[in-house]
């Protein structure tokens, strides 16, 4: 439990890469479902869905997105942290 979680910075990086990307993919999502949603309402197109239906499922993405982001924040602030403890010896 006291260990350090990752071997190297590298392994940090490619982390944050990770999180990074799955962040940006739910958010890509979220905005595509209000967008169909407003289209769909605006132009009066039937899209078998309701368009708060598509907004319920945007909102839905967007929050899945929050654990992404917090993980990114946090791997980010132990970085800089632990460089800046690193560049100080």
């Amino acid at each position: 439990m006291g260990g350090k979680p990752y071997k190297d910075w590298n392994e940090v990086r490619k982390d944050i890469k990770k999180w990074r990307g799955s962040n940006l993919c739910c958010l890509i999502i979220a905005l595509l479902f209000v967008i169909v949603g407003v289209i769909g309402e605006a132009l009066k197109i039937d899209l078998r869905l309701a368009s708060t239906t598509w907004l319920l499922l945007g909102i839905f993405f967007a929050m899945l997105s929050i654990a992404p982001h917090i993980q990114v924040a946090v791997l980010k602030s132990w970085y800089g942290v632990e460089s800046e403890r690193r560049d100080k010896k």
